[in-house]
């Protein structure tokens, strides 16, 4: 009787950990429908002309990541892997919000706010190589190799977009010559210190991790790219018109590469579906570039993914691709429970062995300037 028992219970017990991953993805999805995501700003300027910046961000304002400092600044809060830091990608973001919400709305208070994250960019940007300079995120990104301080595209543009409405806020040419000396780093590839990679003859792509390999995140690009239509608005630099469309060009020849038929993707390094809250942000975030560059085809684009989002076979076929890895996961670690115990450690030997001679895999850092340790 005790051995029909345990026979019987036994696949209950091995089902488990495939149940708990599924109970988990559901949960995940739930979460996800009703998270706030952001929008398309209301219009391009307001009635004094000052720009709107294309994304409103207004679930930033309740601050989710952190809370503010003695000085009024954003600070990232501790998480579970990760320690509190001053991150100037989510210092900017907070700042682009309250901008918006500033225009909208005339509140004193959120202008004071925008005025002491932009002062704090000024203060913090390190200087890097060839002129230029930026805010180095302290914060690693192991699902990209970033172990060190390294750059990335998306925050020098949020940043330089900061500054440049805060120069016409003020008239203070401090926050234009920071917000040059940031935009340099678009100019340069990113084994030479810089957040962009030539592609073919004469492509370029601005990355969000600006590490080898390159990963080719999407929304990290188009972000960055509206920190140079901001700068050449104001300045009209010819050389960075010319940056801008370059890049354009570039983006127009694989950016079907982001469209997997139900679904986008995060990036073109492992063209998983991307999370429901990203993919929405494409969306936004090929309007806005579409009104910016009058592009059709990211218009089109746009459309095409926002019908992703309002179907039920796309949405379930968005929910089972993110079932799959997870599932997989446990049932590799159940076929590997099954090898002898011999084999399991002869296995753990060569894996050991196969370490220690395997070329160091650690992401290029960036090359900073030459008094500022990595």
């Amino acid at each position: 009787m005790y051995i029909q028992t345990k026979t019987r219970g036994y696949p209950i017990r091995q089902a488990l950990p495939l149940v708990k991953t599924l109970l988990a993805a559901w949960q995940a999805w739930r979460r996800e429908q009703v998270k706030p995501c952001y929008h398309l700003a209301p219009r391009t300027y307001d009635s004094y002309g000052l720009p709107f910046y294309p994304v409103d961000m207004e679930p930033l304002l309740s601050m989710p990541f952190g809370y503010l400092d003695q000085a009024g600044v954003l600070y990232n809060a501790p998480g579970v892997y990760t320690p509190g830091a001053y991150q100037p990608t989510t210092i900017a973001q907070y700042a682009l919000a309250q901008w918006n919400a500033y225009l909208s709305t005339r509140d004193e208070e959120l202008k004071k706010s925008f005025m002491t994250q932009a002062q704090w960019l000024v203060n913090n940007g390190v200087p890097l190589t060839d002129d230029s300079s930026g805010w180095p995120i302290p914060l690693p990104s192991s699902s990209y190799n970033a172990l060190k301080p390294w750059l990335s595209a998306l925050t020098q543009g949020n940043c330089v977009s900061v500054l440049v409405r805060a120069y016409q806020l003020t008239d203070e040419e401090i926050f234009l010559q920071v917000a040059r000396r940031a935009i340099r780093s678009f100019e340069l590839d990113i084994q030479n210190g810089g957040v962009s990679v030539f592609v073919g003859d004469d492509g370029i792509f601005f990355e969000e991790v600006a590490v080898s390999p390159a990963a080719h995140i999407l929304n990290g690009y188009i972000l960055a790219l509206f920190g140079l239509y901001d700068y050449v608005a104001l300045t009209g630099d010819p050389t960075i018109e010319a940056l801008i469309q370059r890049s354009l060009a570039t983006l127009h020849t694989f950016i079907h590469e982001f469209d997997l038929g139900y679904w986008s993707c995060y990036d073109l390094l492992f063209k998983r579906p991307t999370t429901r809250f990203y993919h929405s942000l494409h969306v936004v975030l090929l309007k806005a570039l579409a009104r910016s560059s009058h592009c059709e085809h990211c218009l089109a684009l746009a459309t095409r993914w926002e019908g992703y989002q309002r179907s039920p076979i796309c949405n379930l076929r968005y929910y089972i691709a993110s079932l799959v890895p997870g599932c997989c996961r446990v049932i590799q670690r159940k076929l590997q429970g099954t090898f002898s115990p011999s084999f399991q450690m002869r296995k753990s030997s060569v894996s050991h062995l196969e370490e220690q001679l395997e070329p160091n895999r650690e992401a290029t850092p960036v090359a900073l300037h030459k008094n500022q340790e990595l």
